[in-house]
Formats: structure tokens, C-alpha cells, sequence
């Protein structure tokens, strides 16, 4: 059964996470997060798993994060996430069916809408033993209007992940698994996002951060964007302010999805996304920076 044929599997956890807001609301942050840990979360332990391998395999305490970051806000961004969590399963069907169209997995998907410690509002990554998307409230929340986790885009770009991963598997190619670099992050993310604005229309890609005028200030700052992208690399700093909602560049944040892209969509259009998702490590690991110097060039 192709992708385009089958019904994606959702687990909805919201009602869930609301029915443990409304005893938990009025406690001490520290009982919060235990009872989010030990009541929410426990019905959903390779979720809960999943989140806290992430934090502990950067070296991050999560129950700070989730202390510093997550719930403290969390009473004044529910209103917000319960509009996302309808506009989620409102456009899920359709945003499904649109992907299968151009992707054409050939697996099933699983869903999953829950509130988090600050994972992301996206993420493409196996549940259960199956591929799954994940969508955390609690980050889309946190953008400028929460347009990502309600969007579209939010659903092709994740599963553009898996079906990414899928093709270089077949390939016989390094998965999305692998720890390739920033080189690596800029070319997987790209190729997702490249996926999101062929799928959904460029309105979606244009407003993937919420932010009025987002797309205008990236391609205007494209040079200055590859460069320090590369002076980055080259010194070997950190480039998670280029993908992190918790992080900016110059007040914009997410603008590695817009660089990622804009190498994409070259490479894409003078091929496929096939081929383009197929590239041996040699070749994306020598194009990207090859492409980003041409584009700081441009200045």
C-alpha cells in the first residue's frame, strides 16, 4: 500500500496534557514536572525517552530547561496551543494528503501531538518501531504568532524528513540518524524544507516562523548568511542559532531553513529531490560549502 493510499495513524496526548494542567496548575514548579514526568509523560514512556535522550545526549540537564524554559509559560501559552492543537487536526488530512502526492512514502506515518519540554515543534524520528512525527505544542507555542505546529508546512517537512531518510536508506546511503556535521544539518533541512514549499505553496515556506517579513529579511541577508554560516564552520562554533527558535541571528531565527533550502533548490531543479536526498557524503559534504561560498560572493 503506497503512502498516498493509507490512513496515518494519530495519537492525540492533548486531552491528556489538559487534564494534567488542571491539577498540576496551581502547584510548585518542581511537583509540576515530577507529575508531567510521572503522570502525563507515563502513559507515553518511549515518548518521554525520547525527549530526555535528546536533552542528555547534548550534555543539558532537561529538568532545568524544562524549570527555565517550558513551564513557567505554560499557563499563558495554553489559549495559544489549543488553537494550534485544533488547526493541527483540522489540516492534518489534508497536509497528508498532499505530501503523499509529491513524496510518495511508501510506509506508515504515526502522529503524535503532545506537550513537551522544548524538543521542537517538529521532529521527524521513529516511535514504536515505526517512522513518526512529533509535534510539540509547547515550542509552537512559543514562536511569534505559532503559526509552525497548525501549518502545512509543519506536516510535509517533517515527513519529508522520513522520507529522506527512507531514500538514503535505499540507497544504501547514511540516514538522518547520522551525526554528519553542520554541513550535514544544513543539506537535511534544506531538503526538507525544499519538500515543504514545493508541497504546500511558497505562502507556507514564506511564513514558516510566524515572523511578518521573515522571508524578505533572509533572501536580502543570503550573502551575509553563508558567510558566517562558513566563518561558523570554520571555527568551529556552534551553529544552532541558525535552526533554534531559542536562538537568533541578528533577531531572526530559523534562517538554516531558508539556507538550506536555497542550496536545495538548485541541486533539485536541475535534477530530482531523489537525487538530491541520494547524494554521497563526498558530494554533499563538498557542494554545500562550495554553494555557500558562491553565495557569499554575491554580495
Amino acid at each position: 500500500m503506497t503512502g498516498a493510499m493509507s490512513r496515518p495513524e494519530l495519537i492525540d496526548t492533548f486531552p491528556d496534557f489538559e487534564r494534567f494542567w488542571r491539577g498540576a496548575r496551581h502547584l510548585p514548579r518542581s511537583a509540576q514536572i515530577d507529575r508531567w514526568e510521572h503522570e502525563y509523560m507515563a502513559r507515553w514512556p518511549e515518548l518521554l525517552t525520547a525527549q530526555k535522550k535528546n536533552y542528555s545526549e547534548a550534555g543539558v540537564d532537561w529538568k532545568q530547561i524544562a524549570r527555565r524554559r517550558i513551564f513557567p509559560y505554560l499557563a499563558e501559552r495554553l489559549p495559544r496551543m489549543r488553537r494550534l492543537h485544533r488547526n493541527l487536526l483540522r489540516t492534518l488530512p489534508d497536509s497528508w494528503s498532499r505530501t503523499c502526492r509529491i513524496l510518495k512514502p511508501d510506509f506508515p506515518v504515526r502522529f503524535v501531538i503532545y506537550v513537551g519540554i522544548g524538543v521542537g515543534a517538529g521532529w521527524a524520528t521513529r516511535l514504536g518501531g515505526r517512522p513518526a512525527c512529533l509535534f510539540g505544542l509547547e515550542n509552537a507555542a512559543e514562536l511569534a504568532t505559532g503559526y509552525r505546529a497548525g501549518a502545512p508546512g509543519a506536516v510535509s517537512h517533517e515527513v519529508a524528513h522520513l522520507v529522506h531518510d527512507a531514500w538514503r536508506r535505499a540507497a544504501r546511503m547514511r540516514g538522518i540518524a547520522a551525526r554528519g556535521g553542520p554541513y550535514w544539518q544544513l543539506y537535511v533541512e534544506g531538503f526538507a524544507t525544499e519538500c515543504e514549499r514545493r508541497i504546500d505553496d511558497p505562502r507556507s515556506f514564506a511564513g514558516r516562523t510566524g515572523r511578518s517579513g521573515w522571508l524578505e529579511w533572509c533572501t536580502t541577508h543570503r550573502s551575509w548568511l553563508a558567510a558566517k554560516f562558513l566563518r561558523d564552520v570554520r571555527a568551529r562554533r556552534s551553529v544552532r542559532a541558525f535552526f533554534g527558535s531559542w536562538y537568533d541571528l541578528r533577531g531572526q531565527v530559523e534562517c538554516g531553513y531558508f539556507l538550506g533550502q536555497e542550496v536545495v533548490r538548485e541541486w533539485a531543479d536541475a535534477t530530482s529531490l531523489k537525487s538530491v536526498a541520494q547524494l554521497p557524503e563526498r558530494d554533499f559534504s563538498r557542494r554545500v560549502p562550495v554553494m555557500l561560498r558562491r553565495f557569499a560572493r554575491a554580495a
